[in-house]
Order: structure tokens, then sequence, then C-alpha cells
């Protein structure tokens, strides 16, 4: 079965789990403080939005008929399963949660800095190495895209609209969400071996964002 999979669909692949694993620690964190309450919510996102994928290799649960389609609604059941969850904590449980899910964020993409110290050495390569952990919706639909780059900075835009469908899907508080992942890039970009520094600006739907070398 592994010869209809190409490399590309391994890499958006672990992208997904990668999200998953971050929504799983956010549960695990609430339920540790508020037990069985916090875990209802997870059991109504799982109802609403579908159910986790398991610890299999892709060729065991890939659909090979339909590989550009099944991969798209594992991104969708990860991105609103996720915004589902981490909303009602929010509106539940209040600033505690928002500590909570924070942490979660920061510390996974620290983790995931760490993996990427011997790789960072242009702000293109810093660029590459984020998009191997972050959703972006797929390959195809080109949600980012590099504007300018040297080697001292690299600049590239972004539409949040990929995100959004499935945030508002998910009941999502967007304005939170994107924060949520902008704190994430931020953490992973000021986190490197090689010091740099992370800006964004949005307007509308697109977001303009700089990654600089120090």
């Amino acid at each position: 079965m592994s010869r209809f999979l190409a490399p590309i669909h391994t890499w958006l692949f672990n992208k997904v789990k990668l999200s998953q694993d971050l929504e799983e620690h956010i549960v695990r964190l609430h339920a540790d403080r508020y037990q069985k309450d916090a875990l209802k919510i997870q059991e109504e996102a799982v109802t609403l939005y579908g159910k986790y994928l398991v610890n299999k290799p892709l060729e065991e649960l890939i659909d090979v008929d339909n590989i550009h389609g099944w991969l798209q609604e594992r991104i969708k059941e990860v991105e609103s399963r996720t915004a589902y969850i981490v909303t009602k904590y929010k509106e539940i449980y209040g600033e505690d949660s928002v500590e909570l899910t924070k942490n979660a964020y920061t510390q996974q993409a620290i983790e995931c800095a760490k993996n990427e110290s011997n790789k960072i050495d242009t702000p293109e390569n810093v660029y590459v190495s984020l998009n191997n952990y972050i959703l972006a919706g797929m390959p195809c639909d080109r949600a980012s895209s590099v504007i300018e780059k040297n080697e001292e900075y690299i600049k590239y835009q972004e539409n949040k609209d990929i995100q959004k469908s499935n945030y508002e899907l998910g009941k999502g508080d967007l304005e939170y969400l994107y924060n949520l992942r902008e704190l994430w890039i931020k953490s992973f970009v000021e986190n490197l071996g090689i010091r740099y520094a992370y800006e964004s600006k949005v307007s509308g739907s697109i977001s303009d964002n700089k990654i600089i070398k120090l």
C-alpha cells in the first residue's frame, strides 16, 4: 500500500498528529485540574467532529483511493475539534484555562524548536522548519507565500481563511485561536539554537510575517 504514498503525505500526516498531540495535552492539563467536567468537553468534541487518530502507520489508516480527501478531512477534524475544546475551556474556566492552554502551545513549540537546532542557519531555513510542524491547510492551498528573503530576514504572507472555516465549524473564538497559533510560531522561532525574532501584522484575512536573524 505504501507505494501509493509520497513523502509529502507523510509530512502532512505528521503535522496533523502533532496538532492532535497538542490538543490531547491541553485536555490532560484541564482534566488534571477540573477532572471529569473537562473530559466531558472532549467527549462532546469527539462526537461532533470525529475521533482521534490511532497510533498506527499512515499506510494502515489512509484511504488510498482518496488520499487528498482523507488528509483534508483529518485537518478539518483536528482543527475544528481543537477549536471547540479550547474555546469551551476558556468560556467555562476563564483566565485559568487561557494560562494552561498557552503553556501547552508554548511548551510544544519549544520542544519542536529543539529538534531544528542544526537546520536553521538562515531565515529561509527557519521558515522551512516552521512549516514542517505547523498546519496551513493542504499544500495545494498555498496558504503561505514568501514575499522577500535574504540572509538577514524572510517576509511571508499567510491566508488566515485557511484555518477560519475549520475554526468556525468548531464554534471557536477566532481571535483567541489565531493568537494561540501566533504564540506557537513566535515561541518556535524565538527558541531556536540561533537567535531569531518573529513579527506579525494582520490586515483582514492576511497576515504579514517576518523572521529576522539577530
